[in-house]
């Protein structure tokens, strides 16, 4: 099924008949992770430590049997992640291959990178992890600033947005980070998310709640203000104590020995702890499901404006 023919608007027009309609369980996202291989070792992330295990990097045979399997499904968007997805590489192979055999069978399709390798991927989205300003990114990315700040600078894609995920070092200087970002042209917005703890050797960086609190109520100020951040406040404000409704089951995952997971992002990665639940895109997704406005306008900012 080679979706993509579809103008956007009939699309899911048709994910959602067959999701509500037909009480079909077809998956809206998948996170697709090609490599647990990186370049960085940030504090935060568990996934690197994982880069000697069998069949990672994924073979590009087993790549392309999963997008046909997430294809067969009805899966509208595939976001490649890592490790650092634009180290991947098999023979002659590389990350940009599987973006344009992925851009022939899915809605839309991106990729989440450090930054520190050139942004030409040809994906609809680039989203660029940044955790704050030099001092601070440079703690938790591994020094990896100023490779960042000059890839940005050159970067000719038309669609870059900064990642952020907020921990107990970053989550104050969240303001200047939006400054900057508003006053880079070429970065069109940012969104944040909040550090999950999987307890598989990353650093301890769960925000307490009254800071998580204190965070939220920051972010929803800055975007007042007019500052470009693209989380919507009302799934913001849901997440103070994570109570929202999950539909983990829009969500799937790929792994790179090529293990299809149905569910939530952490069902194939970790213990699953909802109550320290940070992944904004899931409340996002899931508000969309349920049509609240918010939610629509964010994925359309991401997702669907030209």
């Amino acid at each position: 099924m080679k979706i993509m023919h579809l103008p956007w608007p009939l699309d899911l027009s048709r994910f959602y008949f067959q999701r509500i309609i037909q009480g079909r369980k077809i998956p809206l996202l998948a996170s697709f992770k090609v490599t647990y291989r990186c370049n960085l070792a940030c504090l935060a992330c568990p996934f690197h430590r994982r880069a000697d295990r069998e069949n990672s990097p994924m073979s590009w045979n087993t790549a392309i049997a999963a997008m046909e399997a997430l294809s067969s499904l009805g899966t509208r968007i595939i976001v490649f992640e890592g490790g650092e997805p634009l180290l991947w590489q098999d023979g002659s192979y590389r990350l940009h291959d599987l973006v344009r055999y992925a851009r022939k069978r899915f809605l839309r399709v991106a990729v989440t990178t450090n930054g520190t390798l050139p942004l030409d991927v040809p994906a609809d989205i680039l989203w660029v992890s940044l955790d704050g300003m030099k001092e601070t990114q440079d703690k938790l990315r591994s020094n990896s600033f100023a490779r960042v700040c000059s890839n940005l600078e050159t970067t000719k894609h038309p669609r870059v947005f900064i990642h952020c995920t907020l921990n107990r070092l970053n989550w104050r200087d969240v303001g200047s980070l939006a400054e900057w970002v508003r006053n880079t042209p070429t970065v069109q917005g940012m969104t944040v998310q909040f550090f999950y703890p999987y307890n598989q050797g990353e650093d301890d960086l769960a925000l307490s709640g009254e800071d998580r609190r204190a965070a939220i109520d920051k972010l929803i100020d800055f975007k007042k203000r007019d500052f470009p951040i693209l989380n919507s406040s009302g799934r913001l404000k849901a997440m103070i104590d994570n109570h929202w409704r999950c539909h983990d089951d829009i969500l799937i995952n790929v792994d790179p020995d090529g293990t299809i997971t149905k569910g939530c992002y952490v069902k194939s990665r970790g213990e699953i702890n909802c109550h320290s639940c940070g992944f904004t895109p899931v409340a996002e997704a899931s508000g969309a499901l349920d049509f609240i406005p918010g939610s629509l306008y964010a994925g359309w900012q991401l997702f669907l404006k030209a």
